[in-house]
């Protein structure tokens, strides 16, 4: 079992950094206009898309991942909330060139191929559109086996840097770039969840009786504190002119 296995099985809706108050937070400062068509790619459980719509956006979501897109359709419809959910790839979205006012992405980028995704993010935004991406960024350098160790365990293929965020970006066409400046990274989520609890639970029966849960959220604890001071996390903000 891996990371994002754990996260299916457990039906986490607040995995991104700063939980999901971040996300409350983020849409207070960049609050997206009633009737926006709005893609979030990575969706998960569905969360953030459902309190998207809720705020009046049209919203279309996407997961490569079946078990979550089923999650998300059953919290859209606990919850009475209309929502598009589809499974789909980040680096191959399936939708028309233009479609989309806003694309949200909650630290997702990171595990696929990011400067794909960043150009497929771009490709479906419509002139004067908006992406805000919140990832985990490296605030200062680290060995080689301490980057091997947190990639290994997150399973992806690098950290970035805040300059080399930017430069996929920028590389990508956006412009201009912008950032929410470097946040710490978050030592647990239990504050968030306890602060903002999820109304809807998604967890598979029988989870919290695996083993191999338990074993990946003691190494996810180890490492965090061990290595959180090598990260942090930013809110990326390109345009698309």
């Amino acid at each position: 079992m891996e990371y994002l296995d754990m996260l299916a099985k457990l039906g986490v809706g607040n995995a991104h950094p700063g939980g999901f108050g971040e996300t409350i937070e983020q849409l207070k400062k960049y609050p997206i206009e009633k009737g926006k068509r709005v893609l979030e790619v990575g969706c998960g459980t569905g969360r953030t898309a459902c309190y998207l719509a809720e705020q009046g956006c049209e919203v279309t979501a996407i997961d490569i991942r079946p078990e979550m897109i089923a999650k998300a359709n059953i919290r859209a419809e606990k919850q009475g909330i209309q929502v598009r959910f589809q499974v789909g790839d980040v680096c191959d979205l399936p939708f028309e060139d233009h479609s989309f006012d806003v694309v949200m992405v909650e630290s997702v980028t990171n595990f696929a191929e990011a400067q794909k995704a960043v150009c497929e993010y771009y490709r479906v935004l419509k002139s004067g559109g908006k992406l805000y991406d919140r990832e985990v960024i490296r605030v200062k350098n680290m060995s080689a086996g301490v980057h091997r160790a947190l990639c290994s365990f997150y399973g992806v293929s690098k950290i970035y840097s805040m300059e080399e965020w930017r430069e996929l970006l920028e590389k990508g066409k956006f412009s201009p770039v912008e950032f929410s400046g470097i946040h710490p990274f978050p030592l647990t989520m239990f504050e968030d969840q306890v602060q903002h609890p999820d109304p809807v639970h998604l967890s598979d029966k029988q989870s919290f009786m695996d083993p191999r849960i338990w074993q990946l959220t003691a190494r996810y604890d180890e490492l965090v504190s061990k290595y959180h001071p090598y990260m942090g996390y930013t809110l990326m903000i390109g345009s698309k002119e």
